[in-house]
């Protein structure tokens, strides 16, 4: 049977059990109906269900009931959504990916398919992405091309967090946790009145912290070599260990509401994040290949046992050349710090006109210690900062015409200067094998490369309503993009420039873009709509922003797509029970991608790369259904299937992409399904128990595809039993993720080049129990 056939069999067997359970609740005295979902996808207010738009929205309540506290948690219960945790190695990163388009390299430089907004800004970098859910009103989780309403294109899709407001009712609670590996949280928030009828503001504060799950052992300790150095401090071979975490967020929201027409909100965020490297496990460290034992295994066997979360890195890359005082010791962390301030001004200039002023400046400074192996010989490490600073103005007139119309129009401007720097270390040298002399032996580079950015586009968007009932959506955008490469690479040794791989080399990318969104919608009934829609998207080129040589530096032209959607949106049984689906055709141009192979451009094979290229042109095509219950009493029920197609149509042969591969984090089903029922026990208050299970098939981690890199299926159970005192103002929680304690792997980073010969995964969090006390006042 395969991931389609049984996709169909599991949404077919919770149809069945949601179906049961609507008609009990029809027969029986039902429970509340299924409250009213408002989002703001087409630049105003308007029911979720009356939007002919495929949209995933969860409340702040809702994920607090599903125990989600980051948005990596939230796009799991979306179908044809994907998120990658650590991915390539990096910390602090999510390769996020809807209907197959994504990206997963973390360089500021090289767009993000899936746009990220908080609070209507958009964020122009990933990392960072694994966001803390903070106090959050709302989520939505956009699929399909927001090229004509997003504030910066976003070719897939689009995720937005949206922040609970500042208001005259206090809304305050406070909440504190403890868990597995010593994992300890708080939060809390509170509105405050400063002018009553005029003037709020609003605290938000949350910290996490947890031990690392992947023990790191000294190598000479845990195999019994005498002769090998070692690195203990104690009888124990535990060195340190991976996969920590340490966050803390703060947000504060000023709200001044001059009278009825004037309204603004200023809000300001910080981010500080000082977790561990991510958990590394060594997976490919071949001992003999076709050209003979890789020269850094030097014989040595540094793959612990399968399920084992272990591994021998000991942070210290080797010496790289002669006369060399020592090793470069890299920390264990991956800091981050990230702030921001946005200004939303809201001006009613009539009763049908209304000016929006959306301000937005951010920064965000983050440093990356990656090494790939995961063991004492160092094949390739990294030390790599990305200091991004990034200004928005995004300037919205909306209005409408009685009920025959309602329209915006604006403009939207992006500034970002980005410094890419570090080191890179490849002790063992570029020839295949390691070794060789000169310009293919060992590699230590320290690269400075600078990279401006610049956007600005024009919008408009108008739903029309020719007749009763009847819709029609019309959308356009036209986008001028520029970026400025300047790349610098210095000897680390003398400081001097080294111009053998690449020295004060500039380059310019220009490129403009139209975009549009046609949809006709019609209501049925009050509870039945349908739609069908055509849009472009586009996500703009660039220059490879990791070339190692000047032949790398090269440019790569924007990619597109053309989506073809059709959908419906539907309540039964008095509202107790939704049901949304919809159909999509991707029709993908100038697909892009990160090569780590490019011989045809390097000045020998084998040359380390990092390649960022058109591949290729592509078919995605799919599938996806979503439906809540609300039945008997406290009975609640989700459930989410998406099915997934990518087909490549042409490609370039030099890009060793083959048309049978497919994209990266992109799995042909992803499935999730909860249940939960609230129950009264008598004078003692509500217990609520819960389960959560959430499916993907098997994802590709490389462009290239190759079956070791492949992450297989996986479905993970969560669990989750609260209860809360009559007032319901007092909640205690048990929650207990990955309840069968599976092992699994949440991305894998492979270089397989006789240059490396090397291969490793981040396993995902072992069972996590976490107890949280929650006081709302």
């Amino acid at each position: 049977m395969n991931y389609f056939s049984r996709g169909i069999v599991l949404w077919a067997a919770t149809a069945s059990v949601i179906g049961t359970a609507a008609q009990v609740g029809a027969q029986e005295a039902p429970g509340e109906p299924l409250q009213e979902v408002i989002v703001t996808a087409q630049f105003r207010s308007q029911n979720l269900q009356q939007t002919p738009i495929a949209i995933s929205a969860l409340s702040g309540a809702q994920l607090a009931e599903q125990n989600i506290t980051d948005i990596s948690g939230a796009g799991a219960l979306a179908p044809n959504v994907t998120f990658g945790a650590n991915s390539q190695g990096f910390g602090q990163i999510a390769s996020i990916f809807i209907r197959g388009v994504g990206q997963a390299d973390p360089h500021f430089a090289v767009e993000p398919g899936v746009g990220m907004y908080i609070d209507d800004v958009y964020m122009g970098v990933l990392p960072g992405s694994i966001f803390q859910l903070l106090d959050t009103d709302r989520v939505e989780i956009l699929r399909g091309p927001q090229g004509t309403l997003a504030g910066k294109n976003s070719l897939g899709g689009s995720i937005r967090l949206y922040s609970t407001p500042a208001g005259p009712d206090p809304d305050a609670y406070a909440e504190v946790g403890y868990g597995s590996l010593n994992y300890i949280s708080g939060r809390a928030a509170s509105n405050f009145t400063l002018v009553n009828d005029h003037l709020y503001v609003r605290f938000a504060v949350a910290t996490q912290r947890r031990d690392g799950y992947l023990d790191r052992l000294d190598y000479a300790c845990a195999n019994g070599l005498a002769s090998d150095s070692s690195q203990l401090t104690t009888t124990s071979c535990k060195i340190g260990t991976q996969g920590g975490i340490d966050t803390t967020t703060a947000r504060a929201t000023l709200a001044w509401i001059a009278n009825d027409q004037i309204k603004n909100t200023l809000i300001a965020d910080i981010d500080e994040d000082n977790s561990e490297n991510p958990a590394t496990k060594t997976l490919y460290a071949p001992q003999t290949s076709i050209f003979g034992t890789p020269t850094w295994a030097t014989g040595s066997h540094y793959i612990t046992c399968p399920t084992c979360y272990t591994n021998y890195e000991n942070n210290l890359p080797m010496p790289q050349e002669p006369g060399a005082v020592g090793p470069v010791a890299f920390p264990n962390t991956s800091p981050l710090s990230a702030s921001g301030l946005t200004d939303n001004l809201s001006v009613k200039l009539t009763d049908t006109l209304t000016l929006q002023l959306i301000s937005a400046y951010r920064k965000s400074d983050v440093h990356f210690y990656n090494q790939i192996d995961g063991t004492p010989a160092s094949v390739n490490d990294q030390s790599w900062e990305l200091q991004h600073t990034q200004e928005t103005e995004e300037l919205r007139l909306s209005g409408s015409v009685g009920s025959f119309a309602e329209w915006t129009v604006g403009g939207y401007y992006y500034h970002a200067p980005g410094v890419s720097e570090g080191r890179i270390i490849i002790p063992f040298g570029l020839a295949p094998n390691g070794g060789g002399g000169g310009i293919v032996g060992p590699a230590d580079i320290l690269f400075h490369d600078l990279v401006d950015t610049n956007s600005k586009s024009g919008f408009a968007h108008l739903e029309l309503h020719p007749a009763d009932r009847l819709t029609v959506t019309l959308g356009g955008r036209y986008t001028w993009d520029s970026k400025n490469f300047s790349f610098f690479r210095y000897n680390p040794l003398t400081g001097q420039p080294n111009p053998a791989y690449l020295y004060d080399v500039s380059v310019l990318f220009k490129g403009t873009r139209p975009d549009y969104r046609l949809d006709v919608d019609y209501e049925w009934t009050n509870h039945f709509m349908t739609y069908a829609e055509v849009s472009t998207g586009y996500r703009g080129g660039g220059v490879n922003p990791r070339p190692y040589f000047p032949s790398q530096a090269l440019p790569y032209q924007p990619e597109t797509i053309t989506a073809y959607e059709a959908g419906l949106k539907s309540q039964f049984f008095d509202q107790h029970l939704t049901v949304n689906a919809a159909a999509f055709f991707n029709v993908y141009h100038d697909f892009q991608a990160t090569l780590v192979s490019c011989d045809a451009i390097s000045p020998f094979p084998g040359a380390p790369c990092a390649q960022t290229t058109n591949v290729g042109d592509a078919h995605v095509k799919g599938f996806e259904v979503e439906g809540n219950l609300a039945a008997v009493g406290g009975f609640h029920v989700n459930a989410s299937l998406g099915l997934l197609k990518f087909q490549y149509t042409e490609v370039n042969p030099a890009s060793g992409i083959t048309r049978s591969m497919t994209n990266i984090y992109s799995p042909k089903v992803t499935a999730a399904l909860g249940v939960e029922y609230e129950t009264a026990i008598g004078g003692y208050g509500w217990l609520t128990p819960r389960l959560d299970y959430s499916f993907h098939s098997e994802e590709q981690t490389l462009f290239v595809n190759d079956a070791l890199s492949a992450l297989d299926a996986v479905g993970l159970l969560n669990a989750r039993l609260a209860w809360k005192d009559h007032t319901k103002a007092w909640e205690v929680a048990l929650a207990v993720n990955n309840v069968t304690d599976k092992f699994y792997y949440q991305s894998k980073q492979f270089l397989e080049s006789p240059v490396y010969n090397v291969g490793s995964g981040v396993p995902g969090l072992p069972r996590e129990e976490v107890l949280t006390i929650r006081h709302t006042f």
